[in-house]
Parts: C-alpha cells; structure tokens; sequence
C-alpha cells in the first residue's frame, strides 16, 4: 500500500497510484451530480483496496436516505475496518460509522474537527455540507465553507464547486447578494456544477424575481446531460417560479413531464419534490386530479421509514390527501416510535416532526387544529432541515397567502 499526496497535499492510501487518479474522477462526476458517479465508484472498490473509496461509498448510501441502504454502509464499515488507514482515512471512517448509527450531529462534529485539520479536503466539505443541510442550521451551512475558503486556491479545479456551496449557505442565510455573485461565478467556472445552479435559483425565488428565475433555469437545464435525480429538483425550482407567476398550468406541466416520470426510481428526494409541488398547487386553485392517489402508490411503502424527518413528512402528504387511513396509521405510529429514540433524528421527531406529522393529516382533512399547529410550531421548522424555499409550504399551509410580488 502506498501513501500517495494529490495535489492539494492530501494524502490517500492506495495500493495503486493510480487509483487517486480514479478517486479523483469519482469526485469530479460527484460534484458534478452525474449519473455514472456509482458505476464509476463501484469500479474502483472492486478493483482496489482504496479506503476513501469504501468510505466514500458509505456516505452515498447514507445521503441516499433510504433504510434498504443501511447493509451497504454496514458493509463499506466492515470493509474499512479490515484496512489500513491513515489518520485523516481514520476520522472518515469514524464519522461514517456515526452516522450509520444515526448520530448525525456527532458525525458533524467529527466532520468540522477533521476539516479543521484538513480544509482541502472536499469529501469532508461536502459531507459536512449535507449534513447541515438536514440539521436545518442555516449559518453553519455557510460558516463551514466560507471559514475554510481561504485556505484553497482560486485556481483549483474544485474551488468553483467550494464556490457553489458557498452561495448556497449565503442564501439560505439571507445573504442574497453575496449568495448569486459566488453562485454565477462557480457556474462560470463549471457549467456542471447543478448545485450552484440551484443556489442561483433559491435567490431568484427568495427575492421573487419569477420572470429571471424561469429564463434562468431554461437556460441552464437545456445544456445539462448524463445527470442524476437531482435535476429534477432543479424542475421542481422552476415550477415554483412558475407558480410565483401564476402560470400554474406550466408548473402543473413540469410535474408531468418531468416529476412524476421519475417516481418509479424510488428516490426521496423525487418524492418530496412531487408532493410539495402538488400540495402547492392545490392551494393556487388547481384542480390536480389522480396525481395524488398515482403518488401514494408509489411511496405508500416508504411511510415508516425512520431516516430522515424532512423526507418521511413528505411521504405522508399523499396519503393523508386521498385519506388512506391504513398508510395514515402505519405512517403516525412510525413517527410515534420514532420519537422516543434516541437518535438525532428521532431527536427532531419528538422536537416538531410527530406533531407536524398529525397536523399534515388535519390539515388534508379540512380540520382547523392542523394549520393552527403548524403556525404554532413555525419557529422550530428549520430542526426538520431542508431549505427555506421548501420549508414555506408549511408556512402557506397555515392561510399564509402564496407569495406574489
């Protein structure tokens, strides 16, 4: 085995110089949100004995927020404990067996520690990122990029996608300005990097420019290709800018044509794009037919997951809006169980996500009690993470008006 630096310094074990060079291009498809990244990644772990390839798989399966995906963690750990690591290798591996056991704000503390050490180290950055993604703290989502920038240099081929979750912490943290200058510079940079697109994006709907916002992602999603499922978040983006115009059957024809082809891939976040979208309309007028019932087919299976409260809230929309008692029932029990747990997220169940989850069903049924919780529990919305932009379908759920300048 060898201890190969690349060319930030970084040190990677590898029984083969080459395989740093194959971990780099992993990361380049990563960053990128292309579809090959997993064939690509699976390639290399069964060709080497890389640590940081094993442990980058684990952290894939655990982003992926599905419980089918806990034995390939369970796997990627056992294999890392049967290699050599080095100190850095070691505090990943740690980290991943953290959040395998979902001590997601241990594994973070971990994370920032480590990049305290390591600051160029990009899978650290961008794990660290996701993380506070889903713990809902918008200023250690930007303090964590922004305090480690300086140590990289501009022109190295990943600072533009440090650029890109950069803007993306600026605004979620209302800094919005500052958030679309690094957000057009990093797609400048790389015209791949969907992140910082959609960074770009979250201003424009924040600041209620709808006109710029659509032009902008047509812009954009035309020249993408070889994606994965992320892009259809970035669908979902522009049919919120759609709605934001009030041209509500283009945003229902987003849904068509590129949300609900997708919802047999199984995959969380096409599932919260789906719902939120729907519910969305519904609230504009819209009379959005079958689509709720072809939804809850699709997801019904997912409803006492225990991975992640954001996602496992927006499996429940489908059923509570066509009244699907027995998915209704197995989906409340899950977060009743869930809640008394002791991991970080069953930590967030007990704190909003139990009590969100039965305001959702009230809110459906037409009973007042439902919006009258959500507006009660809206100052601790951030705890179920994701950002700002989805999170204000519960605010709009409480009468709030959708919001039009």
């Amino acid at each position: 085995m060898f201890q190969v630096a690349d060319c930030r310094d970084i040190v990677f074990t590898c029984d083969d110089k080459s395989h740093l060079v194959a971990f780099d291009d992993v990361m380049l498809s990563y960053l990128s949100s292309k579809v090959d990244t997993m064939s690509k990644l699976k390639a290399l772990t069964t060709t080497s004995n890389m640590p940081m390839a094993h442990c980058l798989t684990g952290y894939m399966m655990k982003m992926a927020s599905d419980p089918r995906s806990n034995p390939s963690v369970e796997s990627s750990l056992k294999t890392l404990g049967e290699l050599t690591l080095n100190q850095r290798e070691e505090q990943h591996r740690d980290v991943l067996s953290l959040w395998a056991q979902e001590k997601d704000t241990d594994a973070l503390t971990k994370l920032e520690a480590l990049l305290d050490d390591y600051p160029q180290d990009m899978l650290a950055l961008r794990i660290a990122h996701h993380l506070h993604f889903y713990t809902g703290n918008s200023n250690s989502l930007c303090e964590s990029v922004r305090k480690r920038l300086p140590s990289w240099s501009k022109d190295d081929p990943l600072y533009g996608f440090l650029l890109g979750m950069l803007a993306f912490g600026l605004e979620e943290s209302g800094e919005y300005r500052d958030a679309e200058h690094a957000g057009r510079d990093a797609c400048e940079r790389n015209p791949d990097d969907l992140w910082a697109a959609h960074a770009v994006m979250h201003v424009m709907q924040m600041n209620g420019r709808w006109v710029d916002g659509v032009q902008f992602a047509s812009d954009v999603l035309s020249g993408w290709s070889g994606t994965n499922n992320f892009v259809y978040h970035l669908h979902w983006h522009k049919a919120l800018l759609q709605i934001g115009r009030r041209d509500y059957d283009a945003a229902l024809a987003i849904y068509d044509t590129h949300l609900a082809r997708v919802l047999d891939d199984d995959f969380y976040l096409d599932a919260c794009n789906a719902a939120s979208l729907l519910w969305r309309l519904q609230l504009a007028g819209m009379d959005v037919g079958q689509r709720w019932l072809t939804l809850a087919e699709r997801f019904n299976h997912r409803c006492a997951d225990q991975e992640l409260v954001f996602a496992s809230l927006h499996y429940l929309m489908a059923p509570a809006q066509i009244g699907d008692e027995r998915t209704i029932d197995a989906a409340l029990e899950s977060f009743e169980s869930w809640s008394s747990g002791a991991s970080s997220q069953g930590q967030v169940a007990a704190k909003i996500g139990r009590d969100l989850a039965y305001a959702l069903v009230q809110t459906a049924r037409g009973d007042e009690r439902g919006p009258e919780t959500i507006e009660r529990l809206r100052r601790a919305l951030p705890a179920i993470g994701g950002s700002w932009a989805q999170r204000e379908l519960f605010k709009q759920l409480t009468g709030t008006p959708v919001r039009v300048v």
